[in-house]
């Protein structure tokens, strides 16, 4: 019974419906997962442990806070999106395109950044090259 409603819990959060400490809008957060696109949408704080986001279109989303550790996102188009304070510990950015996006604060550690584009990316105190 316990890891039954843990695993509610866990299903709930993962679905948006337990919004309190969430920011992120939960409609885009659907059209996110339904169409594997969401240019400019509000997602802040979400938590998306382990998603498979690959080739996602994500340009200019606003990530700040997410949770977005071990994803998939190789290939993703993650372009002005602003990723500050966000967990990317062991995901998987490889052929990302990363182009003018904000990763101040993020973490990175272990994380597959083969290939991906960081032009104009902000990196800590300065700017990726």
């Amino acid at each position: 019974m316990k890891s039954l409603i843990l695993g509610s819990v866990s299903f709930g959060l993962m679905l948006g419906l337990v919004t309190t400490t969430i920011a992120a809008n939960p409609q885009q957060l659907n059209q996110l997962r339904e169409t594997n696109q969401c240019q400019g949408c509000d997602l802040r704080s979400v938590p998306l442990p382990e998603v498979n986001l690959a080739n996602a279109d994500l340009q200019e989303a606003d990530l700040r806070g997410a949770n977005l550790r071990g994803a998939n996102l190789s290939g993703a188009n993650l372009s002005g999106a602003s990723l500050s304070g966000a967990s990317l510990r062991q995901a998987n950015l490889q052929g990302a395109d990363l182009t003018d996006a904000n990763l101040q604060g993020a973490d990175l550690t272990g994380a597959n950044l083969d290939n991906a584009k960081l032009k104009g990316a902000t990196w800590v105190d300065g700017t990726i090259k």
